[in-house]
């Protein structure tokens, strides 16, 4: 019998160039920035973000994502194997480089980013269909739209077809037809991709949003994180709120897919959904305390039991068992 695991990512890997600045431009302005970061190799994108956080939370975690034949992702590759995660089912492009991103951060800690894909337009239908073998042999299966659309909802099908349970991260929001996300398991939006998916500016009402997103997609379970204000669930037809932890943010770029990670990883090993999302919420506050890029920032499992002891908070994530 193959080796079970816990969680399959299937998505992007991309770098980062990074630029601080006090507040981000409005368009058409130019603002002076500081402390410019050509490559960082620390940092990922969604996909290998999720993957980096949940193998450094213990977590039995496997990456199909994309590289090129470049630096920036052979040695990503190399950090996210040290890790342990089972990176042997990444596709090498040898036309398409590793994807970019370029962000900016304010003051405040707050970010744009702007990617290029790059490898990861290789991560369509067919390089799911490639791999349908490893979906039977995870528990959770992660997925993110900063790939080509095709290749994540196939993976969130075959994730269903051999058992496992499926998350989505909506971002980059794409154009999405009425039937796309009909029979997930799990959508995490942010609070900028949840109200793309009502179609209106702003969201008002988190707890109504929540209960309409799974009515009007078709999906079981919706997460929406609110930055500081923590996280609303409508999960298995009962609402579940989580307030947030209180930090002082530096960096907040990461900080959603180290939730999306951390809160599967809880779900996998037992933890019902309010304790899976505290546990997520302490991840995502240590995540955001530095300025760091996303991996250094992303802690390890003690650091998160030291944090959550410190709040006064008992909650703990059980060890691995029936694997």
């Amino acid at each position: 019998m193959p080796d079970q695991r816990e969680i399959l990512v299937f998505g992007s890997h991309v770098y980062g160039s990074y630029i601080h600045c006090e507040r981000i431009p409005r368009a058409g302005e130019t603002v002076a920035g500081t402390g410019y970061r050509a490559m960082v190799l620390d940092d990922g994108g969604k996909g290998s973000n999720q993957a980096m956080c949940a193998a450094r939370l213990t977590g039995k975690t496997s990456l199909v994502s994309a590289i090129g034949t470049d630096r920036g992702g052979e040695e990503g590759l190399a950090v996210l194997s040290a890790e342990g995660c089972d990176v042997s089912r990444v596709l090498h492009s040898p036309d398409l480089p590793t994807g970019v991103s370029l962000a900016a951060i304010d003051g405040a800690g707050m970010s744009i980013i702007i990617t290029d894909p790059g490898a990861n337009l290789m991560l369509t239908a067919d390089a799911a269909r490639s791999n349908e073998t490893v979906f039977g042999q995870h528990m959770f299966c992660l997925l993110q739209f900063e790939s080509p659309k095709d290749g994540a909802l196939e993976a969130a099908r075959l994730a269903r077809k051999h058992g496992a349970r499926s998350m989505l991260t909506p971002g980059p929001m794409v154009a999405l037809d009425k039937d796309d996300l009909k029979g997930l398991d799990i959508i995490i939006p942010n609070e900028t991709e949840a109200a793309e998916l009502l179609g209106v500016e702003e969201i008002s009402d988190y707890r109504a949003a929540a209960r309409e997103i799974c009515a009007r997609w078709g999906v079981s379970n919706t997460i929406i994180t609110c930055g500081s204000r923590g996280a609303v669930a409508w999960w298995e037809s009962v609402l579940v709120e989580v307030p947030a932890f209180k930090v002082d943010a530096k960096n907040t770029i990461g900080a959603g897919d180290a939730f999306a990670a951390a809160s599967a990883l809880a779900l996998c090993r037992g933890l019902e959904i309010s304790q899976a999302l505290r546990f997520a919420a302490a991840v995502a506050a240590i995540s955001v305390s530095t300025a760091a890029a996303p991996w250094t920032s992303y802690p390890s499992l003690n650091h998160v039991h030291d944090f959550l002891a410190n709040a006064g908070e008992a909650l703990r994530l059980p060890p691995i068992s029936g694997l």
